[in-house]
């Protein structure tokens, strides 16, 4: 993948990170900590570690490197919001920074030796994975998700 190609897939992707934005600001502030069973993320959680992911990938594609870093713990849905528009406004940043080279350079992250444009397809798909979880969350509340493809259409 080149960067010019990457920034396409990028303009597109932050369509969806825009949709994503709206389903998360659906939840009530007493529902952050809702999660369906003990064993899985509740809503903050799973909020922090997608978007968390973004900006990890991106800062290690500028890196050449895995640049972990520690998701944070949010409860108060203004602050949740605020870390949201922070995380995507760094991967903006960084998104227009990288280069070819950066996109093809080799990354060992999770076990594997990923090409750059491949851990930020993984972001793409991970978010998916994840908004979909917050969008059966807001169902089991009984909120009707807001559409992710029509922009500005309420019912989902």
């Amino acid at each position: 993948m080149t960067k010019s190609q990457m920034k396409e897939q990028w303009a597109q992707f932050r369509k969806m990170l825009e949709a994503t934005r709206r389903i998360v600001d659906q939840f009530p502030e007493d529902k952050l900590d809702f999660r369906p069973t003990p064993l899985v993320r509740s809503v903050a959680e799973l909020v922090t570690h997608n978007y968390h992911f973004l900006s990890e990938a991106v800062n290690s594609v500028l890196a050449g490197r895995h640049v972990p870093t520690v998701e944070p713990r949010i409860s108060n849905k203004a602050m949740l919001m605020k870390w949201v528009d922070l995380q995507v406004a760094a991967a903006d940043e960084g998104i227009h920074r990288i280069t070819d080279a950066q996109l093809v350079s080799r990354i060992r992250i999770l076990g594997e030796d990923l090409a750059g444009w491949q851990l930020l397809d993984m972001v793409y798909q991970e978010h998916l994975h994840h908004r979909g979880q917050l969008t059966l969350y807001l169902r089991m509340q009984g909120i009707v998700p807001v559409s992710v493809y029509n922009h500005g259409a309420q019912n989902g």
